[in-house]
This record gives structure tokens, sequence and C-alpha cells, in this order.
């Protein structure tokens, strides 16, 4: 049965009196109005409510709930001031007396209905029975206030009331255990709801809270924990512990797949629900906290409150190890916490927070560390840059400061979080390691435990880092790096050495990129190979190691001495000359050349005895071969290039003097085919057609004078044939340098052409050797090539028939085959008749080059390709070749396509060139094989009579189409022929072999 209303309303009238102004203060307990709104809800969850809704119209409000039903108790507590059931009990939200008062700023006449209990109240205290109404089975509770306030209208009161529940958020219901709904509904059809959701994960609780406001969604996840605390003499109805709470917000990471602990911008202290006490922290606390009657403010100096603080700050302590065990202490946590020193002065009210975070981060491995575990602010140390982390790993730590230390993540320091880094640095008081402060602290011993890689990626580092090891001015304000004074460089031996002395001079060199045994300290070829610590060790100015004045000043002087080195140590040495060969300095290289000239350095084998010597390159030294074998063959003077070298070694000393054929010391021809031999003024003298009567050939004496079938065949050809000019000629002689009046005199070359003529050499068919006048042509045995031209130099006799021929300008290779003719049958001289019949006239031989060594030919000749010059131009409106010509090919083409009866032959209609000059010889074409050549080579020119060079001109050379097949069919053919269109004629073109292997090898280089 409902209450005794009239007993309760004559008893309230008797304690507060007939009036009720002074009660009116009621409805002014809080500067916001609508916060009575909170102690609505404040009610229902100390009623056990689990759901709640507010219904606004136009006139009223209705406030439901599904909690406990009311008895007279509590309708005494709500008709009472501070007399609620509620006074001592810590675990209930607050004084329902007061509380509820707040209704008043709006209505002047609340209903409840609860139960048998259906009453309104007026004049704040006096109850008085109302028809009771059906609030239906889902709710125990309704609060019915009617906006019949004299000071607030109506509309005023539905606007303010339908503005707080908009703005409720979700956040509302975080702290709460009972209520899991609040549900509103307004006038203009509007509604929202707020939900709560909560599991257990680990030692707290889950709580979801979401919120459907206004057509929006929001939603919040946190991780509450709790920690009870001992009630001081808890009153009959007072449990002897009460909790106080930590509350952190939880966010998805959706870059890392997981949830981590965000700050809260706003975080008031929460007592149930938030009061206007903001606590600067960076997540929420809720406590039984003793507030003000308006909950607008909470004593600091209470005894209750401050200790809820010291028990929130030891909840703190106990929290983050659990934090760190679900996976939650991240660099956005700590974030969190009260690391802005500023906002928390000793003294203040939440301090004890801020001492007991500090002290566990000091003293528990709660600082995320750089290599993903965690750390103490005791034995951690910041980076203030990346590089030094990587760099310097914890074994690099525990050498420089003797201690086991870690790294904190370099995530405090990146993206602008200064805060934190500042409150690690002050607050947690970790040493933050500079690069200065690492290079001052950095020593030998250090250095000297970190391995190869570790040096190497330290001077990749150091490459932007020039402030640590730079040159100073020598001011104060200029000093050098802290660096340049540490033994940071590791040589070859693995000690580790200042970059410089006092002196500054270097305390090390950079070797060359291969590793060698060398005498100077040179940093480490492992460390060197790496491109940007070479690049670093450049910018440091350590200089180049200079292998050429290595080779010079410590290995070529080894070589003078009685006693040279061993093979292994020369074999060392030789790879340091192939080293120091690869210089790009011009200087240095002529002058490592001259030095190694003139030194006796290379292992040789003795031609008689084969022992080995050291012999220099220019001693009448060769490339092993079996045919210079057989030449030099018992001539003491001349050695051969020991086998133990490789092919690199071998090419070296061909460049500096050792030969792979005989060495003809013979001069050159000028453009026009004459040798100088005297240039002096008033005295000229040259040799005509290439006679220079000074040649001189290796070795000759000595094998002509030990002459053996093979070696008189070498001398024969190719030395003498290739050389007959050489053997006699005419010197002319003038005073003018025009060769005005000049006297010619006919000579015999001394030490080529005397040794040539006088001496027992040739061989007969017999093997008998004789001097080139006892013998003809067709004495020698039949491997010798029937050369006229030398042997006429020779002065060798000449039979009855090739004195005839001779005088009839008939070779003697056409009587040779005359002969073949008259002894040929019937048949074959009936088919030579008739081709004899069908010739209008005699085809000329084609001359023969044949290549007795195409590999070697080959060889010289890419080398002749890379060394001749290139061609320049210059731009203008046609092209024109500005290079000076270096070459005369006619020299050469006149040398290569005469044949053995001195006649020229066009190379495409392979006639004999029309008609000579005034000066006995033929008149022909050199002309330019392609177009795009870029070098000056005699060997891209081709003879042609004059009436095939202009078809070549017309027809080839300016005919784009024409050029390319040319060019393809002179690299692909197997033949020294190559087919040809000029015009409508199909003709070809024909090369001599030597020439041909030579052109084909050119075209091969360039591609």
């Amino acid at each position: 049965m409902p209450s005794d209303y009239d007993k309760i309303r004559t008893d309230n009238i008797k304690e507060y009196g007939e009036g009720t102004r002074h009660l009116s203060f009621l409805g002014r307990l809080y500067t916001d109005r609508t916060h009575f709104i909170f102690e609505l809800l404040q009610n229902a969850e100390d009623a056990g409510a689990s759901r709640v809704l507010f219904q606004l119209f136009e006139d009223k409000l209705e406030v439901f709930h599904d909690g406990r039903l009311f008895d007279e108790k509590d309708v005494r507590g709500i008709c009472g001031v501070d007399e609620g059931t509620k006074t001592e009990d810590l675990t209930q939200i607050g004084k329902f007396g007061i509380g509820f008062k707040s209704v008043y700023a709006y209505t002047s006449t609340p209903e409840v209905h609860s139960g048998h209990e259906s009453f309104r109240i007026a004049n704040y205290v006096r109850p008085f029975a109302v028809q009771p109404q059906d609030i239906g089975d889902s709710w125990t509770t309704l609060f019915a206030f009617p906006f019949n306030k004299e000071d607030v209208e109506p509309e005023m009161a539905c606007r303010e009331i339908s503005g707080r529940l908009r703005k409720l958020s979700a956040r509302t219901l975080l702290f709460l255990r009972s209520i899991k709904e609040i549900e509103y509904g307004l006038p203009d059809g509007m509604d929202g709801v707020y939900l709560r959701d909560e599991v257990i994960r680990g030692s707290a609780r889950e709580v979801t809270v979401i919120g459907q406001n206004n057509g929006e969604d929001e939603s919040e996840n946190w991780l509450i924990f709790e920690r009870p605390v001992e009630v001081p003499d808890p009153g009959k109805d007072c449990p002897r512990q009460v909790p106080v709470e930590i509350g952190f917000r939880l966010e998805k990471n959706e870059k890392e797949h997981r949830d981590e602990v965000v700050r809260v911008k706003d975080s008031p202290l929460v007592v149930y629900f938030p009061t206007e006490k903001e606590t600067r922290l960076g997540f929420l606390i809720q406590g039984p906290y003793k507030t003000t009657p308006a909950r607008d403010n909470i004593p600091k100096d209470d005894d209750w409150n401050a200790t809820l603080v010291r028990e929130t700050a030891r909840l703190i302590a106990d929290v983050l190890p659990q934090l760190k065990d679900l996976g939650l202490l991240s660099v956005s946590l700590l974030e969190a916490l009260p690391i802005r020193m500023d906002d928390f002065p000793p003294g203040g009210m939440f301090y004890p927070i801020v001492v007991a975070v500090r002290e566990a981060l000091a003293a528990k491995e709660l600082l995320p560390a750089d290599d993903g575990s965690f750390v103490s602010a005791r034995n951690a140390k910041m980076a203030s840059a990346e590089w030094l982390r990587k760099q310097l790993r914890e074994e690099q730590l525990k050498l420089l400061h003797k201690t086991e230390l870690k790294w904190i993540s370099g995530e405090v320091t990146e993206r602008g979080r200064h805060d934190l880094w500042k409150y690690i640095r002050e607050g947690l008081e970790v040493e933050e390691i500079t690069p200065d402060s690492f290079a001052r602290k950095v020593d030998s011993t250090f250095f000297k435990n970190q391995t190869d890689q570790w040096i190497v990626d330290f001077y990749r580092q150091l490459l932007n880092q020039k402030a640590l090891w730079k040159k100073g001015s020598g001011s104060y304000w200029d000093s050098d790096g802290p660096l340049r004074k540490k033994p940071f460089i590791r040589l070859q031996d693995g000690s580790q050495v200042r970059p410089f002395d006092d002196a500054d001079r270097p305390n090390a060199y950079v070797p060359a990129e291969t590793a060698l045994d060398v005498r100077l300290p040179t940093v480490k070829a492992e460390i060197v190979k790496d491109d940007e610590a070479r690049r670093f060790l450049s910018d440091l100015k350590i200089p180049e190691f200079d292998i050429v004045a290595e080779v010079i000043e410590h290995v070529i002087p080894k070589y003078t001495l009685t006693s040279p080195p061993k093979l292994d140590e020369h074999q060392r040495d030789i790879e340091k000359t192939l080293e120091a060969f690869k210089t790009d300095s011009q200087e240095k290289r002529i002058r490592l050349k001259r030095a190694l000239q003139e030194s006796p350095f290379i292992l040789t084998k003795s031609s008689i005895s084969g022992d080995d010597v050291y012999r220099k390159p220019n001693d009448h030294l060769y490339i092993q071969d079996d045919t210079l074998e057989t030449y030099f063959s018992g001539n003491s003077d001349v050695g051969f290039v020991s086998a133990i070298y490789q092919e690199s070694a071998l090419d070296v000393f061909k460049d500096i003097g050792v030969r792979e054929d005989v060495r003809i010391y013979r001069r050159s021809t000028d453009y026009r085919g004459f040798v100088k031999i005297r240039d002096w003024h008033g005295s000229h003298e040259r040799g005509l057609y290439g006679f220079d009567p000074g040649i001189e050939i290796d070795g000759l004496e000595y094998a002509l004078t030990h002459p053996t079938i093979e070696k008189s065949s070498f001398i024969w050809d190719p030395i003498a044939i290739e050389n007959a000019d050489c053997i006699c000629g005419v010197i002319e002689s003038s005073t003018r340098q025009t060769y005005e009046n000049s006297d010619k005199e006919k000579k015999t070359s001394e030490k080529f052409g005397q040794l040539l003529i006088n001496t027992l050499w040739l061989p007969d068919k017999q093997g008998n050797f004789h001097k080139p006048a006892e013998l003809k042509l067709d004495d020698l045995p039949e491997s010798f090539v029937r050369d006229e031209k030398l042997a006429n130099q020779l002065g060798m006799k000449k039979d009855v028939v090739a004195k005839l021929a001779e005088e009839a300008g008939i070779s003697l290779d056409n009587i040779e085959k005359a002969k073949k003719i008259a002894e040929a049958s019937p048949e074959v001289k009936e088919q030579i008749d008739l081709l004899l019949s069908n010739s209008n006239e005699k085809q000329p031989e084609f001359p023969r080059k044949a290549s007795s060594n195409v590999d070697r030919r080959r060889k010289k000749t890419t080398e002749k390709y890379h060394k001749a010059p290139k061609k320049k131009y210059e731009k203008k409106p046609y092209s024109k070749k500005v290079t000076e010509n270096t070459i005369d090919p006619k020299i050469w083409l006149r040398e290569t396509y005469t044949n053995k009866e001195r006649q020229m032959i066009c190379q495409i209609c392979q006639n004999e060139m029309p008609f000579k000059k005034k000066d006995g010889r033929y008149y022909f074409e050199a002309v330019e094989l392609l177009n795009d050549f870029d070098r000056e080579m005699e060997e891209f020119y081709i003879a042609l009579c004059p009436l095939c060079a202009a078809m070549y001109n017309e027809f080839v050379k300016h005919d784009k189409g024409a050029m390319e097949p040319l060019k393809n069919a002179l690299i692909n053919s197997d033949d020294a022929e190559v087919p040809l269109q000029l015009g409508e004629l199909d003709t070809s073109v024909r090369f001599v072999e030597t020439h041909y292997h030579d052109i084909q090898t050119i075209l091969e280089e360039r591609k």
C-alpha cells in the first residue's frame, strides 16, 4: 500500500516550517539547470535500473526506468533535504534529497509513480497522493515534470532539455554498473539511444559505449581498471570498501591491426558522471569523491578525497605492467600519461599520480625500446638521431657505458612527439645521446670490438655528419670535429688509427680496389670496396694510396739487388705492378712505364740453357712462340717470358716493350713514301720509295750465321719479303730542304742488306746453305715463296728463261703455266684453246697477302683501331672534316695491291690500273670504303681505277640504301670477294686476305 503522504507532509512542515521560500535555492543548485538529467540518472543507477527513457513533450518531461520500486524511505528521501537513504552510502552516486531538488529549475510539482507509490511534491518537501498511472510492464518507475515554473516558459524548458539530451554522449554510461541503455524522444519526432556493453579483458573491464544521436553514430571503447579502497568507519548500511577506477580510451590502429591506448583531450574528474573538475590527465579517473552540493568542485584538502587520489596513484602503478601484458603499452599510451609537467605542479591535487607514474617508469621495464622490448628509464638512453639507434645496438651501448642499456623507441623522437621526449629526457632523466656526445665518448677499445661491416655502416653514416670529422679553422668558434682525433680508421692489419696525426698528415691511405700486400698503412680493403664508405674517406681527404709510387719506390728497386725476390714474392710484386698500371693518370703511367723499361723485373727463360733469369722488357725479350723460338734458337742474347704469367701480365709486358714478333727497327715513311734520314740546316738526306739504310732486325745476324731450313724460311718470309725495299735503294741528298739540285746514290743497308747478301743462309733443295747470289729462285726449297722483287734485291741468279721472260715482260709464273699446258692431255689443251679464243685480253693476277696467324693479326688490328686518331668535324651548312690527315692510304694500298709482276690491280674490275704517272708509279684512286667510319686508318680505303672509283662514289657512297647492305656483307661474308651493285652492273669488290680480315676485325670492334 502507498506511504502515508499526509504524515510525511506534516512531518516536513514541522521540520522545514510553514514557509518554503528558504528552500527555493534548491532549484538553483547548478549554473546549468539541465544538470538535473544527471541527478535523475544517478537515482536510476542507485535503484539498479538497466534502462532509462526520457520522453520530452512541449509542456512536460517524463522519465522512466526499470529499477527498484519506491518505498516509504525513498518517498521521505526524495521529499527531504539531505535526508535521503544514501546519506552515508559512498557506493551510491549522490545525496538523493538535494540532487533530486535540481528538477525544480523547470517544475514546481514533480510527480512520482512507482509500484504502490503515486504522489506529487509541492513546495519542495510536501507530498500529495495523485491518481496512479499505468506505466506499462517495461518500467517500474515514472517521474513526471510539468513545465509550470513561473520564471521559465515551457518553450524554453523544452528547448534547453532537448539540447541537453542531444549532448549527453555515450560516455555518460562509461562508469555506470547497472544502466546499459539510455533512450530519449523529442517533441519533433527526433530520438536517440545510448548503449553500454562490457566484457572482461585480463584484470580489466573492456567497456563499449555506443550512441545513435541526431542520425549520427558514435562509438568508444574503454579499458577500465579498479582498486578497492577501505572506507573509514563505515556506517550500518555502508560497505567496507569502495572502488577507484581508471579508464583508458582504446582505438583501433588500422595500419597495424591492433588496439592502442590514446590520449583523451577532455578529462574531467568523474564521480560516476563527469564533474567540472579538470584533471588534465590523458585518461579518466573515477571514484566516490566528496563534492560540493552543486557538484561543481571537489574539495582538495578533504582527507577522503586525498585518500582516493593516493589509491588511484597506486592503481596506475599496478596498471602499467598489466597494460604491457595486454600488448597496449606503446608510445601512444605514454602520451596519455601525465607527461606535461607544467600541468602538474607539486602540491596539486593529482600530483601523487604524477609521482607514481614517474617512479614506475623509472624502475620497471615499461618504456618501449627500439628493439621491440621494454626498458626502465634507469637502463635507457635516447638517441637524437635515427642513425645512432641503428648504428649503436645493445652491445655498442654496453661498450660505451659499461652497463646493459637499451634505446628508447624511435617513435619518441619522431612524428613531432616533443612533450613525450621532454618528459623522458627531463622528467625521467634519461640521457640523450647525440652524434657529438657519442663522438667525444667513443675510444679505441670501442672501435676495435666492431666488425668490418659495422665500420662500413658507420662510414656511410658519417657522409652526412661532416661536423663530427671536419677540419676546423683553428679558431674557438670553428674547431676540429671531435672524431678527427679518434682512432676510427681501420687498417688492413685490423688496427685502428686516427685519420691524421697532430701535424695533419695522413695516418692511412685508401688502397687500390684490389687488396695488395703494401708497406704503407692502408684502410682495410674489405671496407674500401663499399662505394659509400670509399666516398666518405675521399670526403675526409684520406689520400688514395699511390700504387705507382709503391711500385717505383719499393718494388722495382728489389730487382737491382744481387739476390732478387723468390717466386712467391715476385708474383705479389707483379700483382702490384698490374694494379699500378691501371692508373688513370697519364703522367703516372709514363713514369711507371719508364721505370719498368729500365728494370730487369720480368722472369725469363734463356733460349740456350733454359735457366730462369730476370730481364728488362727491352732486352731482346719476347713472348714465347714456336716460330720465334725457332728463329732465336741458340741466341744467348734473347730471352722468352716465363710461362708463369697470366694474359693480363703479358698485355702489360707488351705495352712496355716485350715483343711477340721480331723487333724491326725501321724508320717510317712520310706521305710521299720518303724516309727522312737527316734534316739539318744545309744538309738533308732521305731514302726514296721506303728505303731505310739504317734498318736493323733483332737477332738477324745470329740467325743468318747459324742457319736452319726453318730459320731461313722465316727470314725469307716475312722478314725479307716485307722489308725488301730496305735491302738496297736510293739515297737522295741536298743542301736544300726542297731537294733542288739533289744527288742520288744507290746504297745497300749495312745491318740488313749486307747481311742478307753476304751470308750463307739460303738453302738449296738439298739443304745446303749459300749466299743469295749463288742461287736462283728455282734452287730454293718448294716451301719458299717465289718473290722476284726480293730475288732482284738480293742479287740472286736468273736462269735463261727468267732473263728472256724479263726481256719479254712475261712473268715466270706465266711461263710455268705454259709448261704445264704443254704437258697437258689433248682434251685439256682443247679446252684451254677454246677459253683463250673467247678471251680478248689477259686478266692480270690479283695480289695475294695470306694471313699466317689470323688471331694475332686480329689482336694487332684491334689495338691499332683503338689507338687510331678520331676524325673531327665542325658544324657547317655542309660536313667538313677538320682533323689533319695523319695517314696516307695510297702508300699502303700501292704496296698491298701490287702483284708479283709489279702490276697494281683495281679491286673492283681487277684489271691493271690504266696508266702510270711520270714518276713511274700507277695512278689510282684511294676511296674510303664507308661513309661513317670515324678513325684515320689505311685499312678503310680501297684502291680503284678512275672509272670504278667514279662509279663507286656515285652508286654506293652517295646512296644510303646501298651502304648498309655492303656493310653487312663485309661483316658476314666468309669470302674476301664481296658482291657489289654499281647501278645496273653486278660486280664485286675483292680484297687480299690480310686486308679483308682487318676490315672485319674493325667492323666487329665498332659494334
